[in-house]
């Protein structure tokens, strides 16, 4: 494990070698672990302000996903995503770990929890669904093939805030657009690439009821990527689950109103 260089964070990142390559992560506090998994439009400084807040009573980990930052790409398929996850979270840190995804993090943190329930203690699902189940023998919807094309295209400023203008709501505050802007700008096209293929070949809902942990689904009025009609077959197949609505906001809750959301999910972990 080393010092990596710091990438749009105040915290120098970590990284641990696993069989696939490097993961690089930011982690702070001592405790109980709490493991954040980002959307495909983030990274781990994504969880600033949860890696803030959470630290002073926990151990808060935040990855850069396969493909992300300084992290190895691991194969475009959920499984291969999770497979990377499982060996990382028992790489790093004790378990069972309260586990945390966005939105793509939420498709790998349910993938982790079905292949792995022993390593989750608690699951917590932000802005996901449980994925758009297309044919692995076709070709990626249009948006997606859009997308990769933007990123391949246009200077990164530009793709980073045309993904914010995607997520946010109008009148989001600008250094909350130029915050979300800023992270997606730092996106690789191999890591965009293997995660939204991963996206649109899942189907996990034949698997949902397998979940063992406790579960909260977060979802946001304002959201147009994950609303809550893609969130619903979690709240309808996932055992023991629980549905927080967020009133106003889009699909970046956590940076959004980071005290709102972090007053669900502490509410959560107190009770869960």
């Amino acid at each position: 494990m080393h010092q990596a260089n710091k990438i749009g964070s105040p915290t120098a990142r970590s990284s641990t070698m696993l069989k696939h390559g490097r993961i690089s992560y930011l982690e702070r506090g001592a405790g109980e672990p709490l493991v954040l998994l980002h959307g495909i439009n983030g990274n781990a400084s994504s969880w600033e302000l949860q890696l803030d807040t959470f630290s002073a009573t926990r151990r808060v980990i935040a990855w850069d996903a396969p493909g992300y930052v300084d992290s190895d790409v691991a194969g475009d398929d959920l499984t291969d995503l999770a497979r990377v996850a499982i060996a990382f979270i028992r790489q790093v840190t004790d378990v069972p770990v309260t586990l945390a995804g966005h939105s793509m993090g939420g498709l790998v943190a349910m993938k982790v929890a079905i292949m792995e329930p022993a390593l989750v203690k608690r699951l917590v699902l932000s802005c996901t669904h449980p994925g758009h189940a297309l044919d692995r023998n076709g070709e990626a919807d249009e948006r997606y093939k859009r997308r990769l094309d933007e990123l391949r295209n246009q200077p990164p400023e530009v793709y980073g805030e045309r993904r914010a203008r995607g997520m946010l709501p109008a009148g989001t505050a600008a250094a909350v657009f130029q915050r979300i802007a800023d992270i997606a700008a730092q996106s690789r096209l191999e890591g965009v690439a293997a995660a939204a293929w991963a996206i649109q070949t899942a189907d996990l809902k034949p698997e949902l009821a397998r979940i063992q942990a406790p579960t909260l689904v977060i979802t946001c009025d304002q959201d147009t990527v994950a609303p809550l009609a893609k969130a619903q077959p979690l709240l309808d197949l996932i055992p023991d689950v629980r549905h927080v609505a967020l009133s106003g906001l889009g699909h970046a809750p956590y940076l959004e109103d980071p005290r709102r959301f972090n007053a669900v999910l502490a509410d959560f972990l107190a009770s869960a």
